[in-house]
């Protein structure tokens, strides 16, 4: 990078420096959002940020991936005059990964028109993100610069939705669907015994001298290689998985200075700061799920 770099160390302060190749390892932050607190909260997460001019985009946060952040007015203003559209063809021609992280709830512009040019940048492949206020934001992108910096890229595994095309990846697929055959086991399996019908016929005697399957592994690779064929309308039916409790609705309550005031409830944190900021003097927002006070006028 040719121009000048402004360094944000962990101690706090800046410093200026010159730098043409980065390392991949540090957030670059757009000298613009100095002002958001971000910075330091990436900073406080452990991680290393550098305050830098980039030409497009307000982070990057690894190979590959960056994140324009639009706040409030912001948003609505890049809309009206174009802008979002050119950034984020620029950015999506920059970084195979460009989010669009929107903060807080947009204003100065009509919902259906924002909502409308959001809706476009999704057709476009443009990953679009929503946080409540900076806070969140921050909390945002310290999870997508700590999944960024993953040692190893997440691989999707083989199965139903993407079949493998060589003969002998289909034969470890259909016998790691057995319960207790694993991948690996899979692969010891066949190169053991060379087909699936080989190991369908010495199943299940045939099967215990081989590391790793006992009696139990071993009836259940005869039943599904040699068992007959039961019709779906004959079978009895699957367990059913245990339900999951239901996480309590976390609603969002600012009371005002008469404590016999009817309270003011929402879902969402970012309205319930814009209540509380026209609230009168003494009012307070309560988290309705932990009660503790976050907010106050």
């Amino acid at each position: 990078m040719a121009r000048g770099t402004r360094v944000l160390p962990a101690g706090g302060g800046y410093s200026d420096g010159m730098s043409s190749d980065l390392p991949v390892g540090p957030v670059l932050v757009d000298h613009r959002e100095r002002g958001s607190g971000i910075a330091g909260a990436l900073l406080d997460a452990g991680l290393d940020v550098r305050l830098v001019d980039l030409p497009v985009g307000d982070y990057v946060l690894g190979p590959g991936l960056a994140v324009e952040r639009k706040g409030p007015y912001d948003l609505g203003a890049s809309i009206r005059d174009g802008r979002i559209f050119d950034q984020a063809v620029r950015l999506q021609s920059a970084f195979p990964q460009a989010v669009l992280l929107i903060e807080g709830e947009p204003r100065g512009f009509a919902e259906d028109a924002w909502r409308g040019a959001v809706c476009r940048l999704v057709e476009d492949g443009f990953t679009v993100l929503h946080s409540l206020d900076a806070e969140d934001s921050a909390a945002w992108l310290i999870r997508l610069a700590k999944r960024a910096r993953r040692t190893a890229p997440t691989v999707r595994s083989e199965g139903p939705g993407r079949a493998p095309r060589h003969p002998s990846a289909q034969a470890e697929v259909m016998l790691s669907i057995v319960p207790g055959i694993s991948p690996a086991m899979a692969r010891s399996l066949l190169a053991a015994f060379g087909t699936l019908a080989a190991i369908a016929e010495a199943a299940p005697e045939g099967l215990l001298g081989h590391p790793g399957i006992g009696r139990v592994r071993a009836a259940r690779l005869a039943e599904a290689l040699r068992g007959p064929y039961v019709p779906l309308a004959e079978r009895e039916p699957e367990p059913e998985r245990a339900v999951r409790g239901e996480r309590p609705t976390r609603r969002w309550i600012v009371t005002g200075a008469d404590p016999d005031g009817e309270p003011a409830s929402f879902d969402r944190r970012a309205i319930a700061l814009r209540e509380l900021r026209s609230s009168e003097e003494g009012a307070q927002l309560i988290d309705g799920l932990t009660g503790e006070v976050v907010g106050r006028r």
